[in-house]
């Protein structure tokens, strides 16, 4: 093992661990840090030495959001231990508390959590702020049995769905109008956010209903932290806006590959004026677009009816439970190209979005578990 990367990974998770006590409120005395070598131990709380040990074999071998959320499952674990007094909690209700108090994927949540489905969990997007899909499903199957003719089981399945609801603290009108939300990272593999990215991100977040986060993730490969965009929404907008994003991101090469002998010896203020022309004139058809479709009536809401401004409460929520100290930032006008701006606006009203295509093969995961 190298030590040196060791000591990367571990000073890393000291900013982590000190940045999710500063993001959740919480006041956590920074434990003991560790690197181990297990690899079914994927990490540990020892309330004993104080010590919080993740497994060189997770940072190694899976994504940082990976290890962030196994960090998360063990100071959940310290919570119980150092703040409540209980280190006999295990995964029960209190051991829940902290963990939805730490914004931690369900798939985390678990006992010996299954690595290959928390990770499959994380590639699909994380369940929606209740404590899980599991639950929703178990209620709503218990609501479809209020519909029997046996009147004695009808009224069994619904006061079994009440107190699962109660437990849980949901209710009925939460799952009614549950929108299937969704959190999924792209990772722009670069240490900064050009303005072109930030203006695709203007465009997801206007055009496709979904919140858009600009933030960063560290790679302990090569020791360095680079810029991701963050898409939180329901299912099928999150797909659609993430198929944007990179059909984008093709498109806008593509356009300047075949133009930019025009804009010869202006170089990368050419290319960065020729990008947000593209996405400006690509902008703008598909808010023609959208505005000139009518609402279908009695099949879809406005944006300013009832069900369109709870599913919006819903999203902030959400966007809260998983960036609760989030900071608006203002962006600042950048210098253009007069001419390669205007020229590229006329090509980008001519972009048409293609419909994406079906999900691969799904990728095989390691399994592993994280001790408690």
């Amino acid at each position: 093992m190298d030590s040196r990367l060791h000591a990367a990974w571990l000073s890393q998770l000291t900013k982590e661990y000190r940045d999710i006590c500063f993001q959740f409120g919480l006041r956590l005395r920074l434990p003991v840090l560790a690197i181990s070598s297990g690899r079914t131990e994927l990490g540990t709380w020892s309330a004993a030495d104080r010590s919080l040990r993740i497994s060189h074999f997770l940072i190694s071998r899976h994504p940082w959001s990976v290890t962030l959320q196994v960090l998360k499952h063990e100071m959940a674990h310290q919570m119980c231990s150092e703040l409540y007094g209980r280190e006999d909690a295990g995964h029960g209700p209190l051991f829940r508390e902290c963990c939805l108090r730490l914004g931690l994927d369900p798939a985390f949540q678990r006992a010996g959590a299954d690595l290959a489905d928390s990770v499959a969990d994380l590639a699909a997007g994380s369940a929606a702020t209740e404590p899980g899909r599991r639950i929703i499903d178990k209620v709503r199957k218990l609501l479809a049995l209020g519909d029997s003719d046996n009147e004695h089981e009808a009224a069994l399945a619904v006061q079994r769905a009440t107190e699962l609801l109660a437990r849980h603290r949901l209710d009925f009108d939460g799952l009614a109008e549950d929108e299937d939300l969704i959190h999924r990272t792209i990772n722009t593999g670069g240490r900064t956010l050009p303005s072109h990215r930030k203006s695709i991100c203007a465009i997801l977040e206007g055009c496709f209903g979904v919140r858009v986060i600009c933030a960063s993730l560290y790679d302990p490969q090569s020791d360095h932290s680079f810029k991701t965009i963050e898409l939180l929404g329901r299912v099928e907008e999150v797909a659609i806006a993430e198929h944007c994003y990179h059909f984008l991101e093709n498109r806008l090469q593509a356009f300047w590959e075949q133009h930019r002998r025009g804009f010869a010896g202006k170089g990368r203020f050419a290319r960065t004026s020729y990008f947000l022309g593209l996405l400006a004139g690509f902008r703008e058809t598909l808010e023609q677009s959208r505005n000139a479709c009518p609402v279908a009536s009695g099949q879809q809401s406005g944006p300013d009816s009832l069900p369109a401004c709870r599913a919006q409460e819903r999203l902030e929520d959400f966007v809260a439970y998983r960036f609760p100290r989030l900071r608006r930032m203002r962006g600042r006008s950048a210098a253009m190209d007069g001419e390669a701006y205007r020229r590229a606006v006329a090509v980008g009203r001519k972009i048409t979005l293609n419909r994406p295509m079906a999900d691969g093969m799904p990728i095989r995961l390691l399994a592993g578990r994280i001790k408690c």
